[in-house]
């Protein structure tokens, strides 16, 4: 397995945080492994140059996804499985840069994995062909980033939620919503309607899917640290509320999550500091 995360052209880093390149290689004579993916609050735009990957929703009905996908705001579990020859490109936008980019309100995509051809027209498909005559990862990404550029000249103006969307990302405490609304120089009403727009869900939701997703994340990276480190770290009161919260967010218990993905030896989540 490859995974590599690239820092993007400086022109794409106000709306594009990161740029991953995951590599998958798996033995054809095994059954291909079922992976746990847990909602976090990036939105991403995914590529897939040569094995289509396999969803399963918490209905249980299997979707087999399209060569580029854009994915928007989640609040629910999906198991996905990996081709055996699986490549994904991932661009990963800071908060409110899928919206600024899409200019659609985020909760129109809520729990849906979208065809990319649907949004951003056609061309996202010959991206993927030209993905697939690359020779390395560094060379992926610039195709990436030029495609990116290209857009990049019709996204709407960045606003100042734009800029607490991204502080709230390195943020374990509660929100407070009247805080909030300051520091974005806009009404309690007026903050709600932009969080909705820009990431699909209310403030303290939000908030609380940030915390779950790195709750998760440092065990997927780690499985020595403890739950109650994890929990401490992530700014939990105590294990009994995390526990709660992977309930609602995983519809599982951290114990249960974690013997799901122990079944396969790929980690498709990475903890970032």
């Amino acid at each position: 397995m490859f995974y590599q995360q690239y820092i993007p052209h400086p022109a794409l880093r106000h709306f594009v945080y990161r740029i991953i390149v995951n590599a998958v290689q798996l033995n054809r004579d095994c059954p291909r492994p079922v992976n746990p993916f847990p909602p976090q609050p990036e939105h991403c735009l995914y590529f897939y140059p040569f094995d289509t990957v396999v969803r399963y929703d918490s209905d249980h009905q299997a979707v087999e996804l399209p060569r580029s996908i854009i994915v928007g705001p989640k609040l629910r579990r999906v198991d996905v499985i990996m081709g055996y020859n699986t490549l994904v490109v991932i661009v990963c936008f800071h908060p409110g840069g899928l919206h600024r980019l899409l200019r659609i309100p985020m909760y129109e995509l809520l729990n849906q994995s979208v065809d990319s051809r649907l949004l951003l027209g056609n061309n996202a498909v010959g991206i993927v062909e030209q993905l697939s005559q690359c020779r390395d990862a560094d060379q992926m990404v610039r195709i990436t980033e030029q495609y990116l550029l290209t857009k990049a000249k019709n996204l709407k103006n960045i606003l100042p939620v734009d800029l607490v969307l991204t502080r709230m990302m390195r943020c374990n405490n509660a929100v407070n919503i009247d805080q909030l609304a300051k520091e974005a120089c806009v009404s309690i009403r007026q903050l709600e309607r932009q969080f909705k727009e820009r990431t699909g869900l209310p403030p303290k939701l939000y908030s609380r899917l940030v915390r779950f997703s790195k709750a998760w994340q440092m065990r997927e990276s780690d499985f020595r640290t403890s739950w109650l480190s994890i929990a401490h770290t992530c700014g939990y009161t105590d294990q009994t509320h995390m526990i709660r919260e992977f309930r609602e967010f995983a519809g599982d218990t951290p114990g249960n999550l974690q013997a799901d993905l122990g079944k396969s030896p790929l980690r498709l989540q990475r903890y970032q500091e």
